[in-house]
C-alpha cells in the first residue's frame, strides 16, 4: 500500500519533470452586510505542473457580455500538498504560464492518501 509520504515525493518527481513557476490571482465573494462582498489575494508564487489532460485539444469560442473570447478545456495542473487551494463556487483562480498563456483553474482535486492531502490535481480552462 503506498503511503502518503511516497506519494508527496512522486508528485514532487513529476513536478520536477516540467516545472513552471506561477502566481495564481484568487478572488473569493463573502457574504458582507446583507450581500457578497469580493475579497482578492494571491497565492505563490508555487511551481507546478501545467500539462495537456486527456481531453481533445479542441478551442470554442464563447460569447460573454464585453464580447466573445477563445477558451480551450484540455489542459490540467499539478501542485504539491503546500499549495494549499481553496475550492468552490464563490472561488475564482486565473494566472499566467510563460509560455502556456492564461489560465482559469476550473475545478480543484485534492489527492488524498491515508487522509492526508498530498497534491492537487486540478482543470484548466485556457483563455486567448
Amino acid at each position: 500500500m503506498l503511503d502518503a509520504a511516497a506519494r508527496k515525493a512522486h508528485i514532487d518527481w513529476n513536478i520536477r519533470q516540467n516545472p513552471t513557476d506561477i502566481t495564481i490571482r484568487v478572488t473569493q465573494k463573502v457574504k458582507s452586510g446583507g450581500g457578497f462582498e469580493e475579497v482578492k489575494s494571491q497565492i505563490g508564487p508555487l511551481t507546478v505542473r501545467v500539462f495537456v489532460g486527456s481531453r481533445p485539444l479542441k478551442a470554442e469560442t464563447v460569447s460573454e457580455r464585453a464580447g466573445r473570447k477563445e477558451v480551450s478545456e484540455s489542459y490540467s495542473l499539478l501542485a504539491d500538498y503546500a499549495a494549499n487551494l481553496p475550492s468552490g463556487p464563490d472561488v475564482t483562480q486565473e494566472f499566467e504560464a510563460y509560455p502556456h498563456g492564461k489560465f482559469r483553474i476550473t475545478s480543484v482535486h485534492p489527492q488524498i492518501v491515508q487522509n492526508e492531502v498530498c497534491g492537487y490535481v486540478c482543470e484548466l480552462e485556457r483563455m486567448k
